[in-house]
């Protein structure tokens, strides 16, 4: 089992430029046509400053890998099990985002081959001024 002393265990905070190319690379990938994502006239005439990213960016702004290598996960199979999104506002091409991740919790259950751990990971990303933009809440399933 994972060492649940991990719990409240945060990354260095890791700055991310949101970029327009990074937005639209991202609405591609998913195969949605949203012009907010595409076209800068389209944002702007909505009332954004600009391009807008999709509501899962966020997934993109992760810690550093030097955090999750810190965890010990080893080379187990890890599988996406749920991500939870809430955002005070919408991300949009050039902001600053501080994202500090944290270890929320760590617990064991049983699975049809065996014993699974499950690790629980906080993302908040945060503007220059300070203000939360994000959260999101990760759960991933490892099996041994």
């Amino acid at each position: 089992m994972l060492d649940r002393s991990l719990i409240g265990r945060e990354s260095e905070p890791v700055v991310h430029e949101v970029e327009r190319g990074a937005i639209r690379r991202f609405a591609e990938a998913l195969g949605d046509p949203n012009p907010l994502y595409q076209d800068e006239a389209v944002a702007r005439a909505a009332g954004f400053p600009a391009l807008v990213a999709p509501p899962t960016f966020p997934a993109a702004l992760t810690s550093n890998e030097r955090f999750r290598h810190s965890l010990d996960l080893g080379t187990r199979s890890v599988l996406h099990g749920e991500q939870q999104l809430e955002y005070a506002r919408p991300l949009v091409a050039g902001d600053r985002i501080t994202v500090v991740t944290r270890v929320a919790d760590v617990q064991e259950r049983a699975g049809a081959s065996g014993p699974t751990d499950v690790l629980v990971l906080e993302d908040e990303g945060r503007d220059p001024e300070g203000k939360v933009v994000f959260r999101s809440r990760e759960t991933l399933l490892l099996r041994r």
